[in-house]
């Protein structure tokens, strides 16, 4: 009869570090500490903390090897199983695009229409307030396409 796998005597595991959660006895390096929603946490070696195996295929790898750990232990919760689930929805919504110059500076846009508003011209980007700063500041076409919205008709500044 063969001996059965233990964490008893493993030679080359560490005793006092925990192990993997999936390796178990065969963990390879120092385990950290992974967070995941819902106030899961789950102890990872590397190679299954990063972001390539959480990200495989859609994160079905991680879900699915996850769940079959806690299902085997009789552990899978409500809170594991929604963990879960927002791993998988959290992959499937694309990242927001980034927003147009004219988004991404709101308090700018009012002080110009309100400048705009007493009749002054679209500015220069190099002339702006922030010119020497190392932002990207908007444009000189956004900046014209302010002034010729108008939109300080519709809503004052």
């Amino acid at each position: 009869m063969s001996a059965l796998p233990t964490l008893y005597k493993v030679r080359g595991l560490p005793l006092k570090r925990p192990v993997c959660a999936i390796c178990i006895d065969r963990t390879k390096g120092r385990t950290e500490q992974i967070r995941l929603a819902y106030r899961v946490t789950v102890r990872l070696c590397p190679g299954h903390a990063s972001h390539a195996f959480q990200t495989k295929r859609g994160g079905s790898d991680f879900v699915r090897t996850l769940m079959g750990v806690w299902q085997a232990n009789g552990c899978m919760t409500q809170a594991r199983h929604r963990t879960l689930d927002a791993h998988l929805n959290q992959l499937r919504t694309p990242n927001p695009r980034a927003r147009p110059g004219s988004y991404a500076w709101p308090e700018l846009r009012r002080r110009l229409e309100a400048r705009y508003a007493q009749g002054a011209p679209p500015l220069d980007p190099t002339r702006l307030p922030c010119a020497t700063c190392t932002a990207h500041t908007p444009s000189r076409r956004t900046l014209h396409r302010w002034h010729t919205e108008r939109r300080w008709l519709n809503r004052p500044p």
